[in-house]
């Protein structure tokens, strides 16, 4: 499935680099601090110019970080930055779909996903939770980060607008409420641990499977 990315500049050396992912992965690896564990594989989803990818395997050396996209521009930007930045627990990026149905990978420890659910139809946003359930060893974490609704309410005007922009361009995209990812998430055996509120009005969902 295409998916809308976020637009993000191109260095000499083949990495992308988006603004809001400089800005916002610090905070991301600060507010999973205590929630990942100490060890185990780690699959991203959507990783995209791959800067939370290094940003999180940087902080977390105990885990084996194994980056995924299905754009091969955001692929080759991932593998750049592992090489730039010298992530010795970081993977090459690979493709991964898991917008589609019934994907599936060997049992992991950590699934993390940061900014697609808002960019994707509903039916894609609720495969890409159940691959994640399934993806997990028992007692793995779920962790999905982004801008949500709550009771179809935004949570700024900022986010209303957006939300517009996307539905304008695709009106099956857009916005999910927190009540709908919980719902799908306890359907495909995912409890929710927490839900963390995050600069720029994003929360990130941490879950676990039982």
């Amino acid at each position: 499935m295409t998916q809308t990315h976020s637009n993000a500049d191109s260095l000499a050396d083949g990495r992308l680099s988006a603004p809001a992912a400089v800005r916002n992965a610090p905070a991301i690896v600060a507010a999973l601090a205590g929630w990942l564990p100490e060890r185990g594989r780690a699959l991203e989803i959507a990783a995209g110019t791959g800067e939370h990818a290094v940003a999180l395997a940087g902080g977390n050396p105990g885990l084996d970080w194994h980056p995924t996209d299905i754009d091969p521009l955001r692929l080759a930007s991932i593998d750049a930055w592992r090489a730039a930045e010298g992530v010795s627990n970081m993977r090459v990026a690979t493709l991964l779909d898991a917008t589609g149905p019934d994907w599936r990978v060997d049992p992991v420890a950590v699934v993390y996903l940061a900014n697609l659910m808002h960019l994707v139809p509903e039916a894609a946003a609720a495969n890409v939770i159940r691959g994640a359930a399934r993806a997990l060893a028992p007692g793995g974490r779920f962790c999905l980060y982004g801008p949500f609704r709550a009771g179809g309410r935004f949570r700024s005007e900022g986010d209303a607008s957006f939300h517009a922009r996307l539905t304008a361009s695709d009106p099956a995209i857009g916005y999910k409420d927190v009540e709908w990812v919980d719902a799908v998430a306890a359907e495909a055996g995912l409890d929710r641990l927490d839900l963390i509120e995050m600069p720029a009005n994003n929360l990130i969902f941490v879950f676990e499977r039982a």
